[in-house]
């Protein structure tokens, strides 16, 4: 078969241009939001998966690398499809199969990993992208302090606005979210695109220049603390772990570690007092309260209604029955593991399962080849995430840049043998 190098060239160009506007996501569906308002999904994930496909058909079936979290990813992506046919039958006759194609998140995940196995990526394209993410750190951290001192919900989406107003968040600063810049993403990026990014930072920084990054660690754990979810406060030490593997000395680096920790938090409450936080009551009210209670509510009600349906599920987060059931006591079954079990039972759990280890697994096994593992710990805080919260999608921008960065660093791995 002949290989048109031509459009690969012009395949990998396009790909260059993706990350850099990647990285710019926040601002490009900022303005999105306010114009024609079509949504991270639409506008990245479309666009990764028409790449895919114009890479595949340059290249041909048999001059690609499919690994296996890809299969798998696949028939996962054909399992959530099955059940949105099922349950959204009007919107597909509606709008096509195409349609569901294009949106389809975890065929967003599987192009995303599919142009990094197959294209090369440049040294100065990861030189500026980091560049690019302290840029974003900085503006998230002046953007968070503004959402401290002067409004909650500036630079925020209305939407997410009316949600806290609807749950009485609106008004109380230890409970509001603070998004920082990360909203208009996705509501949940602080944790899933924000973390990675500083876990990449990070790795990237210790890998390439033998040093930790103080300023990027300390803005962003400013960012998670004010942010007041407390999954991406644990969250923020998972992404900064790529530290303790600072010259290789993982012992040494743990006690300079907990000595780190010590101080950032004093650091911390140091300016949140200053900013008009009052500590005690946050102490008391936010770190300290009975919100965990939603998450035992979790195991009861996924104890009482998960034997229904334990095999296919049920193909939605909540059913008539289990909302009765909660009674206004909890938004849903709040442990994500847990209810994807209950969505989509047994066998799309482990499909599921098995496709997000496959992909841990190929960033633990880069990490420990090349020394670098932002990436590695960048996923991980999406596993972690799904203890306390549901979000089953590993496509955000943040987690895309992990498989880049994995993907380069294995690349430049193998030049040196």
């Amino acid at each position: 078969m002949v290989i048109d190098n031509s459009n690969l060239y012009s395949v990998r160009f396009w790909a260059h241009w993706y990350f850099f506007a990647l990285v710019l996501a926040p601002f490009v569906c900022f303005v999105d939001y306010y114009s024609v308002d079509q949504g991270f999904d639409k506008i990245y994930g479309a666009t990764i998966i028409l790449l895919a496909l114009l890479l595949l058909i340059s290249r041909g079936i048999g001059n690609v690398v499919i690994k296996a979290y890809i299969t798998i990813g696949i028939i996962l992506a054909v399992y959530y499809a099955t059940w949105d046919i099922v349950l959204w039958q009007s919107t597909v006759a509606r709008k096509g199969i195409f349609y569901e194609f294009l949106l389809n998140k975890t065929l967003h995940a599987v192009a995303v990993l599919f142009i990094v196995d197959n294209l090369l990526f440049s040294k100065r394209l990861i030189d500026v992208l980091v560049g690019m993410m302290k840029g974003l750190i900085v503006v998230g951290a002046l953007v968070s302090l503004l959402q401290v001192i002067y409004d909650p919900f500036f630079f925020t989406p209305e939407k997410f606005m009316q949600f806290m107003t609807r749950y009485d968040w609106g008004t109380n600063t230890l409970h509001v979210r603070r998004l920082s810049i990360f909203g208009f993403t996705d509501v949940n990026d602080v944790g899933l695109s924000f973390l990675p990014m500083i876990a990449l930072i990070t790795g990237h920084e210790i890998k390439k220049n033998g040093k930790i990054p103080i300023l990027t660690l300390v803005l962003g754990f400013f960012i998670a603390v004010v942010n007041n979810s407390r999954y991406i406060q644990l969250g923020f030490f998972v992404a900064a772990a790529p530290a303790l593997f600072y010259q290789g000395k993982i012992l040494r680096n743990s006690v300079y570690a907990g000595i780190s920790l010590i101080l950032m938090v004093l650091l911390m409450a140091v300016i949140l007092q200053a900013i008009g936080y009052d500590i005690d009551r946050y102490v008391q009210e936010r770190l300290l309260d009975d919100s965990g209670s939603s998450r035992l509510l979790a195991f009861e009600i996924f104890n009482r209604f998960f034997p229904e349906a334990p095999f296919f599920g049920t193909g939605v987060h909540m059913t008539h029955q289990v909302e009765v059931a909660l009674a206004d006591r909890s938004s849903q079954i709040h442990v994500g593991y847990l209810n994807h079990l209950f969505s989509y039972g047994l066998v799309g759990t482990s499909l599921a399962l098995f496709f997000w280890v496959l992909i841990a697994r190929r960033l633990w096994r880069v990490a420990r080849i090349t020394g670098f593992y932002g990436s590695f710990f960048g996923f991980m805080v999406f596993l972690w995430a799904n203890v306390t919260m549901v979000f089953y999608w590993v496509f955000t921008f943040g987690l895309a840049l992990c498989y880049l960065f994995s993907s380069y660093y294995e690349s430049k791995e193998k030049e040196l043998t």
